[in-house]
Formats: C-alpha cells, structure tokens, sequence
C-alpha cells in the first residue's frame, strides 16, 4: 500500500494534464481544508488561530489543488508540533494586485542546512517510512502551476510560515449589449 502510494503520488506530481480551474473564494477552501483537519488538531493540543480577510478578491484555482497545497502545510505545521503548539492560518490581499494564505506553526522551525532543499522532490527529514519527500515539492509545484510564489520563513526552536501568494482573477470588463 505504501508503494503503491508513493507511485500515486509521484505520478500526480510528474503529470502533465489539463487542470481545472474555476473562479473560488480561496476562505472558502481555506474553511474547507480547516473542516476536514479540525479534529487533528484538536487531538494533537493545537490551538487554532484563523484571521480570514472577508473583503478578498477571488482567485482562478483548481480547487482540489489547492485544498492538496493547504492539506501539506497543515500536516506538515502539525508535525512540526509533536507535543502541541500554536497553528495559525491568515489570509489578505497584497499590495500588488494578489492574494496570501499564511500557515504558521510554533514547532521546530526548520534548520538552515536543510531549508535550501525543502522543495526538492524526495528530499526528507523524516524517518525512513514516515515521508516521501513528496509534499512540499508537489505544493511548490501547484503554487508555481498557478502563477503564484511560496514563501518560508523559518527559525530553530521557534517556529515556520509558509506563505502562498496568488495572483487574483483579472476582471474582464463588462461589456453592455445595446441590442438588449
């Protein structure tokens, strides 16, 4: 089953096929993924911290995409987190025309000689059986796929913040049919 799913996934993360995007409010699959890791994080004594910006403009997304983004970073902060800690979720428009989702965690923080590589497929700090080094090359890879950017930011003993960046929904202009 293991292999099985490490081929799964490799083969989501090489595939080259249509994507199916449509115009979403990213609270909408913020509150989402936060339904389906509620209790997870209820049971690994996290304490939940959700700032969700009510005024921000939609975004063209895959939505299952990036459910699969949110989902890793989640995961990922609740490991970060073995004996519980804080996990923060925010959203806000940029000054530049875009949108961010923050994910931030009071774990472990990641070490400055592993950080450079943290996107590299198969590239893991787990125990053996425990990762792939799957995840966080695949978000790197949906995030880019949709013409945004990801960001780290990191420090030992203290904590991360991952934070995507989307480019929001170009507004076509309405155009007024006079024959109406």
């Amino acid at each position: 089953r293991r292999a099985s799913g490490v081929v799964r996934r490799l083969l989501d993360f090489s595939r080259q096929g249509e994507r199916i995007r449509a115009s979403a409010d990213l609270n909408e699959v913020v509150n989402d993924v936060i339904a389906l890791t509620r209790h997870l994080i209820h049971t690994n004594s996290v304490i939940l911290t959700i700032d969700l910006d009510d005024t921000l403009p939609w975004v063209s997304i895959d939505h299952n995409q990036m459910k699969q983004v949110l989902l890793n970073l989640i995961h990922n902060a609740l490991q970060a987190m073995p004996n519980g800690g804080a996990l923060g979720v925010v959203t806000r428009a940029t000054g530049d025309g875009g949108v961010e989702v923050a994910i931030s965690d009071t774990g472990s923080g990641i070490a400055d000689d592993v950080l450079p590589r943290i996107f590299d497929p198969f590239y893991t700090t787990k125990a053996v059986g425990e990762g792939t080094g799957l995840g966080l090359s695949i978000v790197h890879k949906i995030v880019k796929g949709h013409g945004g950017s990801i960001h780290v930011r990191t420090a030992v003993g203290q904590g991360t913040t991952f934070t995507v960046s989307l480019p929001v929904e170009p507004r076509v202009p309405r155009v007024l049919d006079k024959a109406a």
